[in-house]
This record gives structure tokens, C-alpha cells and sequence, in this order.
């Protein structure tokens, strides 16, 4: 999940060359259109022992709903509200996992749990440091993005004892370039050469990132290892230091040592 958190943020990293002076919901096409050509091409090279036939149809279909649903409410509230607050809202993911969880599968989490989720939750704030957050329509928008991640997250869970994550990564590409594909008759764009290269990094860091997302629920309790994932928020602040020179508050620090001791704990057993 780690590993995850560090791939998906180079992701977003990348996804902010690329939005530069292109449509948002081109650059998710032409994203999820060189992912899909990343996961067929390694489909047919490696040649995964059960290949694509499933009988989960459904719950992959429903998975690329949640996951595309998020991006486009999370950008919604990107472009409402302060980017911190967005941040913000939109990581409460995590908190809601254990939640479904309970309402879903009847699965009560473990106190270890939902303290590591606030004491991370806590450090994420202390990274982004938001302006007051109030009740607008691009604050609403941020925690449906928050709750959309954290359904997928639970179908994610659910396919990992029987769904290869090969199988999940394919069906999850395929799906996600046609609800991408939906807004193009009003949104189209050729991206020229110069937009085209962190469109395909974006790809490449998020088929990957998403393939070790998916493997993390494979070898663990879902709602133990989902915390990790707000690591992508320390290693973006990194890489806003590293790329754009924005400063490292110790505030910052104190909140990143935060987000790993929450995340930790979390994934104690009882």
C-alpha cells in the first residue's frame, strides 16, 4: 500500500503538467485510453494464469463507477473550493472504509483501527493546513469524492479472495476508458506531443499504483491497510518541495510522522 501511495502520488504529480492548459476530463480520457493500452498489451505478453473470463462482471463494472465518480467530484471540488480543503475532505476515504465495512459485511473494525485512522486523519490536515471548511456545494462534492473512493475500495476488498489482480486491473481500465469516453462529443482535444508524455506517465504511475492498491487488499484486512494510503499525501509533499520549492513547515513533518504512526497502529491485530 506504500509502494501504492508513492506510484498514485508521482500520478498526480504528473497530472498537473498535464492539466496545464488542457480539459480536465480530456486528459482522464486520454489517461485511462493508455491504460487500458498498458493493460491489454501486458494481458497478452504475460498471459495470467486465468485470463480475463469472470463471472464478477458486475462488481468490476461497479468498481470503475465508484473510482471515476470520485475523480470527477473530486476535481468538481478542486475547482469550488481552496485546494486544501479539497485535499482535506477528500481524505476522509479511509475513515468512511470501516464504516461500509460494518454496513456492508457486517464487519466491525478493531479499536486499532479507527484510532490509526484519526491520528492520520489528523496528520493529513496538519500537511495540508486548510482554510475553514464550510457547507458548499464544492465542500459536498469533496466527501462524495471521499465516499466514492471508499466504496471502491470495499469492491476492491471483496473481489481480492477470488479475482486475480490482473483481472481486476483489466476490467478496471476497460470500464474506466468508457465512462471516460462519455463527455467527449463537448469536451474533445488532441493533446499535442509536449502534453502527451505526462499523459502517459500519469498512465503508467497509476496502472501500477493501482495494481499494488489492489494487491495490498489481497494480503490484508481492508480496513487495516487502507491508512497507508495517506501516504500519498506526505510523499505529494515531497514532491512539491523537490518540483516547486514549496516549503516543508515543521507543522508539515509533524503531521507526516502522524500519518505513519496512525497508519501503523492501524494495521495492529488485537
Amino acid at each position: 500500500m506504500v509502494f501504492a501511495a508513492l506510484l498514485l502520488a508521482s500520478g498526480a504529480t504528473s497530472a498537473r503538467f498535464a492539466t496545464e492548459g488542457m480539459n480536465v476530463l480530456v486528459v482522464v480520457f486520454w489517461t485511462n485510453l493508455w491504460m487500458f493500452i498498458m493493460m491489454s498489451a501486458w494481458i497478452l505478453i504475460m498471459r495470467p494464469a486465468g485470463g480475463v473470463r469472470t463471472d464478477k462482471l458486475s462488481k468490476h463494472f461497479l468498481r470503475s463507477v465508484f473510482t471515476y465518480s470520485a475523480l470527477v467530484t473530486y476535481f468538481y471540488a478542486l475547482a469550488q473550493i481552496p485546494f486544501a480543503n479539497a485535499v482535506v475532505l477528500q481524505s476522509m476515504g479511509p475513515v468512511f472504509v470501516p464504516i461500509l465495512a460494518f454496513l456492508v459485511f457486517r464487519r466491525l473494525a478493531d479499536r486499532y483501527v479507527w484510532l490509526g485512522v484519526l491520528i492520520s486523519f489528523v496528520g493529513v490536515v496538519m500537511i495540508v493546513q486548510p482554510d475553514r471548511v464550510g457547507v458548499s456545494i464544492g465542500e459536498v462534492a469533496a466527501i462524495l469524492a471521499a465516499l466514492g473512493g471508499a466504496a471502491a475500495a470495499l469492491v476492491i476488498w471483496s473481489m481480492s479472495a477470488t479475482e486475480p489482480v490482473e483481472r481486476q486491473m483489466f476490467y478496471f481500465s476497460f470500464f474506466a476508458l468508457l465512462l471516460s469516453a462519455l463527455p467527449l462529443p463537448w469536451t474533445w482535444e488532441t493533446p499535442s506531443v509536449a502534453q502527451l508524455t505526462p499523459i502517459i506517465a500519469v498512465a503508467a504511475f497509476t496502472i501500477i499504483g493501482q495494481f499494488y492498491y489492489a494487491k495490498a487488499f489481497s494480503a490484508a484486512p481492508g480496513d487495516k491497510v487502507i491508512t497507508w494510503s495517506y501516504m500519498a499525501i506526505v510523499f505529494a509533499a515531497i514532491f512539491g518541495f523537490i518540483l516547486w520549492c514549496e516549503p516543508i513547515l515543521p507543522l508539515t513533518a509533524v503531521g507526516a510522522a502522524l500519518v505513519v504512526r496512525g497508519a501503523h497502529l492501524a494495521t495492529r491485530v488485537r
